[in-house]
C-alpha cells in the first residue's frame, strides 16, 4: 500500500518498540534469575548491576519510542509541520536505540533509573524528544489529544536537560536530579500516554468528540497532580522543608483517589464499545491496572514520610518504576493495534487475545510476586535488622515467582512480535 512519510515513520517506531519490548523482558529475565542463583556463570558474565541499568534502559525507551509512535501516528491524519524533519529525527532516534543497547553492553551506563545513560546519549535524546514534540504539535495543535502528548513529551525533553547540568551543591544536586526523574516518571510519560488513550477511545467506543475533549484535559490535570506529589517523595530524605512532608501525607488520599476518577472515567468508553476489532480496548484497560497499581496505589502509600523512611531502595521502589514505565508501553501496544489495522485499511485484529493474556498476566503476576518480595524484605531488613543476603536468600520462593511472570510476558511478547511481523502493512 502507499503510505505518507508519516505513517512510515509512525510505523518504523512501531516496530521499534515492540522490539524494545522483546530486549527489556530478556534483560530483565537475566537479571532476575540471578536473585534465585547469584554464583551461576551468568551472574559472572553479566553482572546484575550492569544486566539491571541495561534492562532499565531498555525498558525507559520502549515506553518513550511507544509514546512517540503514538504521537507520530495521530499526526498522520493531520499533518506534521516539517516532514523532512521527521525523516531526520527518526534516523537520529534509530542511531539513539542502537548507542543505548552497545553502552549497555559495554558496560557504560551509570547512575540509577532513568538516569543511566551517559552525557551524549542524553543529549541525543533532548535533541530527539524536542524535535519529535513541535514537529507534531505544530503540525497538528488542533487536536487536544497532541497538545497534552506534545506537553507530556516536552516535560520529559526539560527533566532529560536538567541531568545534564548537575548543580554545585551535592545535596542540592541529588535533590533536583531526583525531582526530575519523579516528573518524568509520573507526570511527562502519563500524560503522553493519557493522549494516546484518549485518542484511542475515538475508535473502540462510541464517546463524543466533546465529552472526550472535555475529559482529557480534566485527567491530564489528576495526573499532573498525583505524579507531582509522587515524584516529591525522594525529597523527604534530601532535607526537603516540612511542607512536603505535609503534601506527603495527604497524597495517601489524593493520588489513588486522582487515578480512581481516571478509571471511572474511562469506563464510560470501555463499556460503550463500537465495532471496533483490534483490541485497543484491552491493552487500554491493560494501561489503566497498571497505573491503578504503580502510581495510584503504591505511589500514593510510598509519598507517606513515615512509609518511605522504610520502603525506598527496596523492591518495592524497584516495582513502582517498572510498573510506571509498563503502563505506557501497554497503552502503546494498543495503539500498534490499532494504527495497524488501520494501515492495513482492515478492520481486523493484529495480535490477538493470548499476547495480551500472557503480558496482563505476566505483567501483574510478576508484579505481585516483586511487591511481596519488597513487603517481605521491609520486614525482615528494616524492621527485623536480618542482614541483606540472609533476606535475599529468605525471598527465593517469591523471585521465582517473580522470573514466571517474566517468562509469561516474554511469551506473550513473542507471540505479540511475530503476529504483528506476519501481519504488518508493506510499505511501497
Amino acid at each position: 500500500m502507499n503510505m505518507t512519510l508519516t505513517q512510515q515513520a509512525a510505523l518504523r517506531l512501531f516496530s521499534q518498540t515492540i522490539m524494545l519490548l522483546i530486549l527489556w523482558v530478556l534483560a530483565a529475565l537475566l537479571a532476575a534469575v540471578q536473585f534465585l542463583s547469584p554464583d551461576a556463570p551468568l551472574a559472572r558474565a553479566l553482572p546484575y548491576q550492569q544486566i539491571g541499568a541495561l534492562a532499565n534502559v531498555l525498558l525507559h525507551l520502549a515506553a518513550l519510542t511507544g509514546l512517540l509512535a503514538g504521537g507520530v501516528y495521530i499526526a498522520a491524519g493531520e499533518r506534521v509541520f516539517h516532514p523532512g524533519l521527521l525523516r531526520y529525527t527518526s534516523w537520529l532516534w534509530t542511531a539513539l536505540l542502537i548507542l543505548a543497547l552497545l553502552a549497555g553492553l559495554l558496560n557504560i551506563l551509570e547512575g540509577r533509573s532513568l538516569l543511566e545513560l551517559p552525557p551524549l546519549l542524553d543529549g541525543l535524546l533532548f535533541v530527539a524528544l524536542l524535535a519529535f514534540a513541535l514537529n507534531v504539535l505544530l503540525g497538528a495543535r488542533q487536536i487536544p489529544a497532541v497538545q497534552v502528548w506534545s506537553i507530556g513529551l516536552l516535560l520529559s525533553a526539560g527533566c532529560t536537560l536538567i541531568g545534564l547540568f548537575p548543580a554545585g551543591d551535592y545535596l542540592a544536586d541529588r535533590a533536583l536530579r531526583a525531582l526530575a526523574t519523579g516528573l518524568n516518571l509520573y507526570v511527562a510519560l502519563p500524560l503522553a500516554a493519557v493522549a494516546l488513550g484518549f485518542w484511542l477511545m475515538h475508535r473502540f467506543s462510541n464517546v463524543t468528540p466533546a465529552w472526550a475533549q472535555m475529559g482529557i484535559y480534566t485527567i491530564a490535570g489528576l495526573v499532573t497532580l498525583a505524579g507531582t506529589l509522587v515524584s516529591l517523595t525522594p525529597l523527604h530524605t534530601l532535607g526537603a522543608p516540612e511542607w512536603t512532608r505535609t503534601l506527603g501525607g495527604l497524597a495517601l488520599f489524593i493520588v489513588p483517589l486522582c487515578y480512581l476518577i481516571y478509571a471511572s472515567h474511562s469506563y464510560r468508553a470501555l463499556a460503550d464499545r463500537n465495532a471496533t476489532y483490534t483490541f485497543a480496548a484491552h491493552w487500554y484497560a491493560l494501561a489503566l491496572l497498571l497505573y491503578l497499581l504503580g502510581i495510584g496505589l503504591l505511589g500514593g502509600v510510598q509519598a507517606v514520610p513515615t512509609v518511605s523512611a522504610y520502603t525506598l531502595g527496596t523492591r518495592l521502589s524497584d516495582l513502582q518504576t517498572t510498573l510506571a514505565l509498563l503502563a505506557p508501553l501497554a497503552m502503546a501496544l494498543g495503539m500498534v493495534n490499532q494504527g495497524t489495522a488501520e494501515l492495513r485499511g482492515s478492520n481486523r485484529r493484529v495480535t490477538g487475545l493470548s499476547p495480551f493474556w500472557l503480558v496482563a498476566f505476566g505483567a501483574v503476576g510478576s508484579a505481585l510476586a516483586l511487591g511481596a518480595a519488597g513487603v517481605a524484605q521491609v520486614f525482615l531488613e528494616r524492621r527485623l535488622s536480618v542482614g541483606y543476603l540472609d533476606t535475599q536468600n529468605l525471598l527465593t520462593p517469591l523471585y521465582a515467582g517473580w522470573v514466571f511472570g517474566l517468562l509469561l510476558l516474554a511469551l506473550g511478547a513473542g507471540i505479540y512480535a511475530f503476529s504483528f511481523w506476519r501481519r504488518r502493512p508493506i510499505r511501497s
